[in-house]
């Protein structure tokens, strides 16, 4: 049976007869990357042909796509940084390389006094996953992870969640309209399944939901540690508030197909969740480190349904 999800402002996540045991810590993320800055000289400025590779953070609305010459398309890190200065909203697609630089903020030592006053205000206030009223369970229910997910529209969440909001775009705005937004928290548009686990069908409003750029930021170490692993079942879920897209908490779950019952990963995450801090973010990367080894999850599985009498 899995462990019971004990509320927190922090991810905690819990597994059952799981290969690795291990607990979260409270979580922090980035502040917002630096801005590009377009410069010109007093000449005339030179634009860029358009089949070449660039950016301009002054007339461009996203970031313009590799040529198809030949040269060598931007990195994940790069194109993170050219989404930011033109305001474009990031989600915890699976990404290559660790983007633990860009999703965090350094570590203070007033990090755990934050945390204590954002618990206490989301107590008071019954905000997150202190939230006592009734809640609308969002998600696609178990999904198989792909093995992998070669074409992807990053910017059809966008386009899917300002059609939810009635003409929104902008996660952040929308929780300031709908009065909800915690202080200048940063919110963001999340995916339950990320999209670089399910693909197109990730793009669903029934999987997508508002929720904090630190609640983002937690989900991404679990996510990328399943990511091609079609052993893997996603049963993510949002507790979303009625009437509304904002998440107040968010389910993160995962099963192992050959015992779709029994969680193997499970953690609750704060919907405000303040930006994730680096030593944060290492523990929940340590947390899920578990996930990767599909040798020893499919062994574990094995045993279990051996003991069990072959039923998962």
């Amino acid at each position: 049976m899995p462990s019971k999800l004990r509320p927190t402002s922090f991810s905690s996540p819990s597994r059952s007869s799981s290969p690795v045991g291990g607990s979260a810590t409270p979580t922090r993320s980035p502040s917002t990357p630096p801005q590009t800055q377009a410069s010109a000289s007093s000449s005339t400025l030179k634009r860029p042909r358009a089949d070449e590779d660039a950016f301009d953070a002054g007339t461009s609305k996203r970031p313009k796509r590799a040529a198809a010459t030949g040269e060598k398309p931007p990195s994940a890190a790069e194109l993170y940084k050219q989404q930011n200065a033109v305001g474009l909203q990031d989600t915890h697609s699976a990404r290559t390389g660790d983007m633990s630089s860009l999703r965090t903020t350094q570590d203070t030592p007033q990090d755990g006094l934050n945390l204590l006053a954002h618990v206490g205000s989301q107590a008071k206030d019954k905000k997150g996953i202190f939230y006592e009223g009734p809640v609308e369970r969002r998600g696609l229910g178990p999904q198989q992870v792909l093995t992998a997910v070669p074409d992807r529209d990053k910017g059809e969440h966008t386009t899917v969640f300002k059609g939810m909001t009635g003409g929104e775009p902008s996660s952040t705005k929308y929780q300031k309209n709908l009065g909800t937004a915690d202080g200048d928290t940063p919110y963001e548009i999340l995916h339950g399944m990320g999209h670089g686990e399910g693909g197109k069908k990730t793009q669903s409003s029934q999987n997508l939901a508002s929720a904090s750029h630190g609640a983002n930021t937690a989900m991404i170490p679990a996510d990328k540690a399943i990511s091609g692993n079609p052993d893997i079942l996603v049963d993510t879920r949002f507790n979303v508030r009625p009437g509304t897209h904002r998440a107040e908490s968010v389910e993160q779950t995962f099963f192992h197909k050959d015992r779709p019952t029994e969680p193997i990963f499970q953690q609750r995450i704060d919907g405000d969740l303040p930006k994730v801090t680096t030593s944060q973010y290492k523990q929940l990367q340590k947390d899920a480190e578990f996930l990767k080894d599909r040798e020893r999850l499919s062994a574990a599985v094995e045993l279990l349904n051996l003991k069990d009498g072959g039923k998962g």
